[in-house]
C-alpha cells in the first residue's frame, strides 16, 4: 500500500462511514492485505500468510460479501475520506442475540486516529438493532495492539481458539455485552 503523509491531526468528522460499493474492492483488499500481514508479522510460516490472504481477500469473494447483506453479514463498512478507505470493518449475527465483528483493519497511516473506533460503534448499533446484545471478537493471539484496543471498548477475554496444526494462528477470542 502506498505511504502518504498524514497531518497530526485527522479532522475525524470528515470521514464517512459506510456500505461498501463494488468500486470498493481495490482498496479493501489493499487495507486487508496489510492489515492481516502486519498482525501475523510475528508468523514464520509466511507461505500460510499468503494462503490466508489469498483465501479471505479476493476480488470475488469481497464482490459477493458486498452484495450479499444479511443479518449473518452485516456487509464490509468502511470509513471514507474523501475517495479513499481508511479502515473496513464486517460482522454479522453468529447466533440469538450474539454479534461478532469478523474483520477489522485500518490503514496504517491512520491509526490511533479514532477510525477503529467509530468502524465498531457503527458495527455495534447495526447488531443492536438486529437485536443482539452480546458481542464476540477473535484475533490473533499474537497481537498485542488488538488486545489493548478491544480491552479498551470493554471486551473480556474468553479462551484461546487452538489452531493445530501452526500454534502461530492460535486466537483469542473476546465478549463484551452491547
Amino acid at each position: 500500500m502506498k505511504q502518504v503523509n498524514v497531518k497530526e491531526s485527522l479532522n475525524v468528522e470528515k470521514v464517512r462511514i459506510e456500505l461498501a460499493t463494488k468500486e470498493d474492492i481495490d482498496q479493501i483488499i489493499a487495507i486487508c492485505t496489510e492489515g492481516y500481514a502486519y498482525a501475523a508479522a510475528i508468523v514464520k510460516d509466511k507461505e500460510k500468510v499468503q494462503e490466508k490472504v489469498e483465501e479471505y481477500y479476493h476480488p470475488e469473494r469481497i464482490l459477493k460479501e458486498i452484495e450479499e447483506v444479511s443479518a449473518k453479514w452485516s456487509g464490509w463498512i468502511v470509513a471514507r475520506l474523501d475517495e479513499r478507505i481508511i479502515g473496513v470493518i464486517g460482522g454479522g449475527t453468529v447466533d440469538s442475540k450474539v454479534g461478532k465483528i469478523f474483520v477489522l483493519y485500518v490503514d496504517s497511516n491512520y491509526l490511533r486516529k479514532g477510525i477503529g473506533k467509530r468502524l465498531v460503534d457503527h458495527l455495534t448499533q447495526m447488531q443492536q438493532l438486529l437485536g443482539n446484545n452480546t458481542q464476540l471478537v477473535s484475533f490473533l493471539k499474537s497481537n498485542k495492539e488488538d488486545l489493548l484496543f478491544y480491552e479498551a471498548l470493554g471486551f473480556k477475554t474468553i479462551h484461546d481458539i487452538v489452531d493445530n496444526e501452526n500454534s502461530d494462528f492460535t486466537s483469542i477470542e473476546m465478549i463484551r455485552d452491547i
